[in-house]
C-alpha cells in the first residue's frame, strides 16, 4: 500500500493513503422542543425552560454556531480528527442544556450504615444538608448544594433526592456527598457507612 510522510507532533510519520485526513465541513443539529427557547449572543446560548434558564458559553471552541429553523447548528471546517470529537462534545454539552431547562435531573442517595446511625437535616429551603452522627462522630458535616441544585428527602428511609437545572451543579453536588462521608483511615471491606448514589433520573 502507497504511504505518504507527513509531520505530526514535530515528528515525521508514516500513515496509510487512504486515511482521511480531514473533512471540509462538518454539520451537527441540536433540536430544540417547543416548550424550550434558546437565544444566541455570539457564541453564548441562553436556554429557557419549565425548569427555569441556563447559560452555555461555547466562546472557547473554534466552531461556528447559528440558529437555522428554529434548531441549533454547530459547523466546523476543515477539521481534524481531534476537532470533529470536540464539535459532538458541544453537541452533547447543548442537548445537556435543553433537557436540563425542560425536564430537569435528579440524583438520589441513600445512607448506608451498620453501627451508627446517619441523621440527615435540610436547612435554608434545600439548600443546605447536614448530617449528623456519621460513625458516631459529635461534628456535624455540612454540605451546600452548588448552584440551583436542592436537596430534599425522600419519603423512603434514610433517602435524600438532589434536584436541579443543571447536571454538572447535581452531579458535584453529589459527588462532594460521597467523597466527605466515606470512612477515611480504615478498612473498607468493613466499615462500608456513607452515602452514596443510587439513582440517576430527571425531576418529578
Amino acid at each position: 500500500m502507497d504511504l505518504i510522510y507527513g509531520y505530526e507532533s514535530k515528528k515525521i510519520v508514516k500513515y496509510q493513503k487512504d486515511l482521511p485526513l480531514m473533512r471540509i465541513l462538518v454539520t451537527r443539529i441540536v433540536k430544540v422542543p417547543e416548550d424550550c427557547t434558546a437565544t444566541q449572543e455570539g457564541k453564548i446560548f441562553t436556554f429557557q425552560g419549565p425548569k427555569g434558564s441556563i447559560v452555555e458559553d461555547c466562546t472557547r471552541h473554534p466552531l461556528t454556531f447559528d440558529i437555522h429553523e428554529g434548531n441549533i447548528r454547530i459547523r466546523l471546517w476543515n477539521g481534524k480528527r481531534k476537532a470533529m470529537a470536540l464539535a459532538i462534545t458541544v453537541e452533547s454539552l447543548l442537548r445537556n442544556a435543553i433537557k436540563a431547562v425542560t425536564v430537569g435531573f435528579a440524583y438520589t442517595m441513600k445512607a448506608v450504615y451498620n453501627h451508627f446511625s446517619i441523621n440527615m437535616e435540610i436547612k435554608e429551603d434545600g439548600k443546605i444538608l447536614l448530617v449528623k452522627n456519621f460513625l458516631g462522630e459529635k461534628n456535624v458535616k455540612r454540605f451546600r448544594m452548588r448552584g440551583a441544585a436542592r436537596v430534599r428527602l425522600d419519603e423512603r428511609k434514610d433517602t435524600i433526592v438532589i434536584e436541579g437545572p443543571s447536571l454538572s451543579d447535581v452531579s458535584q453536588s453529589a459527588g462532594t456527598i460521597t467523597n466527605e462521608c466515606k470512612a477515611k483511615n480504615r478498612d473498607s471491606r468493613v466499615f462500608l457507612d456513607g452515602i452514596f448514589v443510587t439513582e440517576r433520573g430527571i425531576m418529578a
